[in-house]
């Protein structure tokens, strides 16, 4: 269960933050990694999330030992690319 917090949003200023588990995508040099279930501060009302900067240096050094093959990723899947073209 998410823990409400007493700050405010900096992007729509929403003062209802919470502390929760999210999915982040960390890209690097063309590739992407996939980290389930990472920490974050979530705004409430439009969705912001803010990471703390130990959590982003350990996912970027995790992505950088999976591409030296330092590491093996818990599972690997296949993801669809697709151009956005306008009508």
């Amino acid at each position: 269960m998410a823990q409400t917090l007493d700050q405010q949003c900096n992007f729509c200023g929403n003062r209802n933050l919470s502390a929760t588990h999210t999915r982040y995508i960390h890209q690097q040099d063309g590739e992407m990694l996939i980290v389930e279930d990472v920490p974050c501060i979530e705004c409430d009302y439009c969705g912001e999330q803010y990471f703390e900067i130990k959590t982003l240096k350990k996912i970027e050094a995790d992505h950088l030992a999976l591409a030296a093959h330092q590491k093996q990723p818990r599972r690997t899947l296949r993801v669809a690319v697709e151009d956005f073209h306008a009508l």
